[in-house]
Formats: C-alpha cells, structure tokens, sequence
C-alpha cells in the first residue's frame, strides 16, 4: 500500500499562500484522529512536522498539528464518516489512487466531501528547546 497525502489550504488569496499556518500537506498514516470543538467545527490530529521533544522536557508532554474545518452546524458524525470512507479508500487504491487528496482548499473553494465547507486554521506545533 503506497503513502497518500491530505492537502489543506486555508488562503483565498492566491498570493496570500506564504505562510505556515495558510497550506500544509500530511501523509494520510500521521492522521491521529478527529473532534468536534464547536457546533460546526471538526478538528483533524496529525503528527507533528516538526519533532518536540528536547532536552529536559517533559516526556508526558503531547503536541500535534491541528486542522480547523469548518462544517454544518452538528455535522460531526457525517463528516468524520465521509473523510473516513474517503481515507480508507484512497488507502487502498480508490479513486484517489494517485496519492494526493487536496481535502479542503479554500482558494479552489474545493472540499474533498460535501460535509467539509472550509478550512479554519493549521497550527504546526513549534518546536521546543
């Protein structure tokens, strides 16, 4: 089973695409998990991209990347049901075989399911020293 990768973008502004917090891409298999944290919104966990654990920190210490979608209003289930459906089958040769999923770009005002209707934030965790 080869790797597929989960791309996000949260810029509408084609030459607003600068920073870390306005795109990013995940392989699918650093997905932790997904949870609601407001009536419409939906959080998806990955591993972080950048490693935090350093020199005396505390090993109890957990960080993660974080992407804000923003979804109908107590759509939680459907949309964790639809990306999962999706994920699973592009994992396993789908119909996004090619390796790339772009799940939400808000400059394509593309969603990957229709339970997705944009993006809020990514938060990259920082690295620690």
């Amino acid at each position: 089973m080869k790797e597929v990768y989960l791309y996000f973008r949260t810029q509408g502004t084609l030459a607003d695409d600068d920073a870390a917090g306005d795109s990013a891409m995940y392989p699918l298999s650093h997905l932790t998990g997904m949870v609601p944290s407001a009536d419409d919104t939906l959080n998806l966990y990955f591993k972080p991209m950048i490693p935090v654990q350093a020199d005396g920190q505390d090993a109890a210490v957990i960080n993660n990347d974080k992407v804000v979608c923003t979804i109908g209003a107590n759509d939680h289930k459907d949309a964790i049901a639809a990306l999962s459906r999706l994920f699973a089958g592009a994992a396993n040769g789908g119909i996004h075989h090619d390796g790339f999923i772009s799940v939400a770009d808000d400059y394509a005002g593309t969603y990957a399911v229709s339970e997705v209707t944009a993006l809020s934030t990514i938060t990259t965790a920082a690295a620690v020293s």
